[in-house]
């Protein structure tokens, strides 16, 4: 790429550029940082009204009312409504300095969201009807091009894995993947609303447009601010990668292209994600971390959201140029549940918890070696211990496997049913199908079994009692799970990372 093709942006005269600057971007954004009062509101003002066609602000004071319902329009006048405030497209600049911003561009209230659903509800209608006309012409199947409302839905979504945007003709509504309560977008909380209009906003700028965002982070939580704008730069345009003076760029086709010309550019030279439970103070986070190096590891609390985050980011494969995956724990899952989270991205340990991947055998024999041990008897020694724990704890053992196969079966009610009376129906017969007494019996035989055989490998994958890594500190003679993670902080970590990764999943 030549200079001439690099993006600037241009900036006001000071005392060194006394005739202004255009500033080289050799990334594909510009954060503008100074201390309060010290123009950088206004710096966006300036900047916004350089070029009335391309460059598009959204100013901090702006209003998240969302619209009852919208009605679709011309989609030239739709897009003159929210870039100027009115539909005629001449002398846009002068427009929208007087009605978009009410001629006070630095502090008048931005009162878009309408304008902003319109056009999208606009836009969604006339990509509807060209497939439509294009299909009649066409002698085989195309699926539908993929429209702003659809690509608000998958990065709202991959942000809010626990809500569903449900889009209905002119109307949105807002659904708990929890229990499938659904309630009209007008509803959402001031963060939902907030990251739907940021991502509307991106996607409504012109080919080429400069988007001028004001306090970005406004009403969204420090956890997911990275996550909705790592997407939201997915969906646009950008740079890929600068080294060298040489630049690898890639760019989105046009939302209301059709599906043969749809072959989507994939973008981003981005480590691969791995969505894990727990935080970033987690065990989880520690270990994945050394064992998936070359991994952008993201923890996501509980195993519920991880299975979310996954199937959402790897539904947004058009927009994006990762690869990811899920990591959760086994928690004496049924071989059933494992394939159907495999196949949906997402990998399970071969153990209940990840502090039992410490007392897998690689890793003790390790351990026992470096404490100048006998690796042979400290294995079958620990091996001993662990199988009277879960002998003596057995009964909680089989209480909380029988839990969580009840709760499992339980999430199952009412999958498409809707009202009440379909609900009490669905509950009575979701009750009578489950036998707490029989499930515990099988658990109950199960786990006799395990500790008959001494089958070591099948107590850890159903033991999901935190603490049983510390009992290994009674045959070695000291706080055992510590010293491994002292071990993993050393320069001598390597070894204790390639033994615990031949038990972790493949990735």
């Amino acid at each position: 790429m030549s200079n001439s093709d690099i993006r600037r942006v241009p900036m006001p005269a000071t005392a060194k550029h006394p005739n202004g600057h255009n500033l080289p971007l050799k990334d594909r954004v510009l954060v503008v940082v100074g201390a309060n009062g010290s123009g950088k509101t206004r710096f966006g003002v300036w900047l916004d009204s350089r070029d009335a066609d391309r460059h598009h602000r959204v100013s901090a004071h702006r209003s998240l009312v969302f619209p009852d319902r919208v009605q679709p329009m011309d989609l030239i006048e739709a897009e003159e409504r929210l870039f100027s405030g009115q539909t005629n497209r001449n002398n846009r600049a002068h427009f929208r300095q007087h009605n978009r911003w009410q001629n006070r561009p630095a502090t008048a209230l931005l009162d878009d969201f309408e304008p902003l659903v319109t056009l999208m509800v606009s836009e969604s209608f006339a990509v509807s009807d060209q497939y439509r006309v294009a299909m009649r012409a066409e002698n085989k199947y195309v699926s539908p091009p993929k429209t702003k409302l659809d690509m608000v839905k998958l990065i709202w979504e991959s942000v809010l894995p626990a809500r569903e945007l449900v889009v209905t003709g002119n109307r949105i509504e807002t659904r708990n993947r929890r229990d499938a309560s659904s309630y009209h977008a007008k509803e959402m909380s001031d963060g939902e609303r907030g990251i739907f209009h940021l991502i509307g906003e991106v996607l409504s700028v012109p080919k080429d447009g400069v988007f001028i965002v004001d306090e970005p982070e406004l009403h969204l939580h420090r956890a997911i601010q990275a996550c909705l704008w790592d997407a939201v730069e997915a969906a646009r345009p950008w740079l890929r990668e600068y080294t060298n003076d040489s630049w690898d760029w890639e760019e989105v086709p046009e939302t209301d292209s059709f599906p043969e010309s749809m072959l989507l550019e994939v973008m981003g030279s981005r480590q691969p994600i791995l969505f894990i439970e727990g935080d970033r103070g987690s065990l989880d986070y520690f270990l994945y971390g050394r064992l998936y190096h070359g991994r952008c590891v993201v923890p996501c609390g509980s195993c519920e959201v991880v299975i979310h985050s996954t199937r959402s980011f790897a539904a947004m494969a058009d927009l994006h140029h990762n690869t990811c995956f899920g990591l959760v724990d086994n928690d004496g899952r049924a071989a059933t549940d494992v394939e159907m989270l495999e196949s949906f991205g997402v990998k399970v340990l071969p153990v209940a918890l990840v502090e039992n991947l410490l007392l897998v055998e690689p890793v003790l024999q390790l351990a026992a070696a470096k404490l100048g041990r006998n690796p042979e008897q400290t294995i079958a020694d620990v091996k001993s211990r662990i199988l009277d724990v879960v002998k003596k704890n057995s009964a909680r053992v089989v209480s909380n496997l029988t839990r969580q196969e009840m709760e499992i079966k339980l999430r199952l009610i009412g999958k498409g049913d809707d009202g009440a009376e379909a609900l009490t129906t669905a509950f009575t017969s979701a009750c009578a199908a489950i036998n707490p007494a029989g499930i515990y019996k099988r658990w109950e035989i199960e786990i006799a079994r395990v500790i008959d055989d001494k089958d070591y490998e099948a107590a850890l994958r159903y033991y999901k009692i935190k603490g049983l890594a510390s009992e290994a500190g009674s045959i070695f003679g000291l706080k055992y799970p510590d010293q491994i993670m002292r071990w993993l902080r050393s320069e001598n970590a390597q070894e204790f990372i390639e033994a615990l990764r031949t038990a972790a999943p493949k990735l």
